[in-house]
């Protein structure tokens, strides 16, 4: 009995010291999450401290609620709805640690229980576990309830109270069979700092903002103005939208881009679009989340140089320094700050740039949004065919972005799919080229071999060439691809039938059109282009503006 009560305080101690551990970083995001935290900590750590001097029946309750009720309380927090913050946080080792404990202390103390531990042995096992476990489901419901009953009048202690959704759909059929769109995002408080007008249709919710960047009108601009500026490239001759390009949906057309130097890289621009609702950000790393830290690979990086500022950082930030139209716009967008030139600024301007970059306006959206005669027929039909079972793109391809890559400012769960599309097969065991592996390359894990994001489909007709080294052409090739279920090469370096790849995705199973269904799919892919997204004047080149008012 002893070793099991052992268990009990090595448990709870874990636990404890961990949600003390990891209070101050959920503080960050979100206050009244960082306060519950330390607050469970320290009663779990009590709990240990009592626990070691005596062994009291009344010690019984709330070791259950503890270890029990907590495990209730997280799982509803992550099912239901998260009472004090944006989103809960994706599941991490920390949250496997503490569960795996509190739920070992649970059970040792339902051993204890019944081993007359608290006083007299409570008997039939079943009824001790049924007791115990209505206690701690009751505890944890009573808890979650209250939670969510003070959260409103704790707008200090909350980013977006009461309840919370997933942001999208997971079978694509909401939206576009005509089921009603998801509401009132769009009034949901932004966190501290973030002013800026979203102006956000219905079916959009709020991008995730992290909450050191707050989103400003101010940033945003001085973020435009850095993207199309090439003074921010060490040798000046190009910028970011020398790959992003606004008319292509800021892609480039390429099958793949080259650095200011000259060098090649090796994957496909993507474009822009959305990127704010993106839960990861390139082809193939699952560990880059956010536009704070993906800026830093083009304009830092060395394996291959984009930008090449890499050792030219103060001579890059003296162009800026030295002009007065940034002058103005940095004592802008970083108030009170006395010195503003600072290359963390630059990257929060151009992460908020980059997420402005929002479009909503497509004949599809319209559509949804009542204009029943945006769609053509021939869009319509081609709809059905991408939301069925047959075909199934609906399924990487879901929810408002036509992405399984989404999140938002309420996301509770957050997903990263990456899928293995049978672009390659090189050994007939599923190899892909050496210098483009996908997943991977990061977790040297041979079963991520050619797995990939599904980027979102939106403007999706504009940013040809398709797949991640850019190697098929056009967008009837890319459904002729998934007709097939892979694609085979029968000669040359790459040659492979990649449809027999063992690594392909399930979901890649081939199917099989009529010319006319072909074109019916490919004429709902084209509505998802959206005209005004590649023109509107908030996301254009500034200088071309400034040269065309040059007298």
């Amino acid at each position: 009995m002893l070793a099991v009560q052992r268990t009990v305080a090595i448990c709870l101690l874990v636990a404890g010291a961990i949600h003390l551990w990891i209070a101050p970083g959920h503080y960050a995001h979100a206050p009244a999450h960082g306060l519950f935290f330390g607050a469970l900590g320290l009663a779990q750590l009590c709990y240990v401290w009592l626990w070691r001097r005596r062994c009291a029946p009344s010690l019984r309750l709330p070791g259950l609620l503890l270890s029990g009720g907590v495990v209730v309380l997280w799982l509803l927090t992550h099912w239901l709805a998260t009472p004090f913050a944006s989103g809960s946080h994706a599941l991490d080792w920390a949250a496997v640690t503490t569960k795996l404990a509190e739920g070992g202390a649970f059970l040792a103390l339902l051993w204890l229980d019944h081993a007359g531990a608290f006083g007299r042995r409570r008997g039939n096992p079943a009824a001790l576990l049924a007791r115990s476990a209505a206690l701690c489901l009751g505890g944890g419901c009573l808890a979650w309830g209250a939670a969510l009953a003070a959260a409103p009048a704790l707008p200090q202690l909350a980013e977006a109270p009461g309840h919370h959704h997933d942001g999208h759909n997971h079978d694509g059929h909401n939206h576009a069979h005509g089921g009603s769109p998801q509401t009132g995002y769009a009034a949901a408080p932004a966190s501290a700092g973030d002013t800026y007008a979203w102006n956000l249709p219905d079916g959009f919710p709020l991008p995730y903002v992290p909450p050191d960047n707050p989103m400003t009108a101010e940033k945003v601009e001085l973020g435009r103005f850095l993207f199309y500026d090439k003074r921010l490239s060490a040798n000046g001759t190009m910028a970011c939208a020398s790959c992003h390009v606004q008319a292509l949906a800021f892609s480039d057309g390429r099958a793949t881009p080259h650095g200011s130097t000259g060098e090649a890289l090796p994957r496909n621009t993507q474009g822009l679009t959305n990127v704010a609702y993106y839960s990861t950000l390139t082809w193939a790393n699952p560990v880059l989340t956010e536009l704070e830290r993906q800026i830093l690979i083009p304009l830092f990086g060395e394996f291959p140089v984009e930008l090449g500022i890499t050792g030219h950082e103060d001579e890059v930030l003296a162009r800026f320094r030295g002009d007065p139209q940034y002058q103005a716009m940095f004592a802008a967008a970083f108030p009170g700050e006395a010195d503003p030139y600072t290359w963390g600024n630059i990257v929060k301007a151009l992460a908020s740039f980059n997420r402005a970059l929002i479009s909503a306006n497509s004949p599809y959206d319209r559509y949804l949004a009542g204009e029943l005669e945006a769609l053509s027929g021939a869009a319509l039909r081609g709809m059905d065919l991408f939301l069925s079972e047959e075909l199934e793109c609906h399924h990487c391809h879901g929810g408002f972005n036509f992405t399984g890559s989404t999140r938002q400012r309420n996301t509770v769960f957050v997903e990263a799919p990456f899928h293995n599309t049978g672009l390659y097969n090189l050994d007939g065991r599923g190899a892909y080229p050496a210098n483009n592996t996908g997943v991977a390359g990061v977790s040297n894990r041979p079963e991520d071999m050619g797995r990939f994001r599904a980027p979102s489909l939106r403007n999706v007709a504009l940013t040809a060439p398709y797949m991640h080294d850019g190697s098929v052409a056009t967008l009837e090739e890319v459904v002729r691809l998934y007709e097939a279920g892979g694609r085979q090469i029968l000669d040359g370096p790459y040659a492979g039938d990649g449809r027999r790849s063992p690594l392909k995705s399930g979901l890649v199973s081939g199917f099989s059109l009529t010319d006319q269904e072909r074109a019916d799919l490919l004429a709902f892919l084209e509505a998802l282009t959206d005209p005004s997204f590649i023109s509107d004047p908030r996301f254009s080149d500034p200088f071309a503006a400034e040269a065309r008012t040059q007298p």
